[in-house]
């Protein structure tokens, strides 16, 4: 988990290229300027990212695989996380450094928006698992739908 930089709070938060920079160094990584670009890219996005988006906005300044393979790094040291949202790839946005937090998302089926469900209220589920004898639990739970803008035109 990273800790905090600057107010860096959540997944979503505009870092500047000095945190960018001690994050790399705090995990061990290279502080390369596409390491760097694709912390910013992600850090400024309002919603998680796909690699082919990310890769869009580097505009050719490294081939696709480089961005997998930083996202990959980024990944194993807890800088990104993964969120599947079944769309048949998978997007990425910072980890949360907030304790025990962790959020949701919705995507829009016609349009393709993406919000986060800040709550996640599992705790019956989590107490039952426990008492099945399972510790260190994680879970995924993603959702679809139709936005507002979407559900108007119908």
């Amino acid at each position: 988990m990273i800790k905090e930089y600057m107010g860096h709070k959540c997944c979503q938060t505009n870092l500047t290229e000095e945190n960018i920079k001690d994050i790399l160094t705090d995990h061990g990584l290279n502080k390369t300027k596409v390491k760097i670009e694709i912390l910013q890219i992600i850090s400024r996005s309002k919603k998680p990212i796909s690699v082919p988006e990310i890769h869009l906005e580097l505009t050719d300044k490294c081939d696709v695989s480089t961005v997998f393979r930083s996202i990959s790094q980024f990944k194993e040291k807890k800088i990104v996380s993964e969120v599947n949202l079944d769309e048949g790839f998978l997007r990425y946005e910072l980890f949360s450094i907030k304790k025990n937090h962790h959020h949701h998302h919705i995507l829009c089926r016609k349009c393709g928006d993406i919000k986060n469900l800040e709550e996640c209220d599992l705790d019956v589920f989590e107490k039952a698992l426990s008492k099945l004898g399972f510790t260190q639990m994680e879970h995924r739970l993603e959702f679809t739908g139709l936005c507002s803008k979407c559900s108007t035109k119908l």
